[in-house]
């Protein structure tokens, strides 16, 4: 399984993309920051002066309006949402880099036709727990630490 361990990149409809081959390698420090700057206003973990982030209770599961993707929500309502660049093959998501780690996703929801997985390790190993296509997860107790995603 490839292991994808950068920032990625962004689509317009707010999709966070994982690339599989990280920018991390080049010591680009800035593109990582300006990628995780992107994904953390798409995700809207980042909030503008001027706006503010409104928080969806966990208790039901917020509506996923991205296709192919896979969203997941944390206690406050914060959504990182994810999808590979490549669908036929898929990426390994490091959740902990991305700094959703150590079960802080509380429910999710995969507009995929493709099952992902969730996984207690941060390189796609160890515990696992299944999200189906088009399911709903209102409660997710599982500790995961990466996400293996189509």
């Amino acid at each position: 399984m490839p292991r994808h361990r950068s920032p990625g990149e962004t689509r317009s409809n707010g999709t966070h993309i994982a690339r599989p081959n990280p920018a991390t390698t080049n010591g680009d420090t800035m593109k990582r920051l300006l990628l995780t700057a992107a994904a953390a206003i798409a995700t809207g973990a980042l909030a503008l002066p001027g706006t503010a982030a409104a928080a969806t209770p966990a208790a039901a599961t917020p509506t996923c309006e991205f296709t192919r993707a896979v969203c997941l929500w944390d206690a406050a309502g914060n959504r990182f949402n994810v999808s590979a660049l490549n669908p036929a093959v898929g990426t390994c998501v490091d959740l902990a880099w991305h700094g959703w780690g150590n079960g802080r996703a509380t429910s999710g929801a995969n507009t995929g036709t493709r099952t992902a997985v969730l996984y207690s390790n941060t390189d796609c190993s160890g515990g696992s727990y299944q999200l189906v296509p088009q399911g709903q997860y209102p409660s997710i107790s599982f500790p995961s630490n990466s996400i293996y995603v189509y």
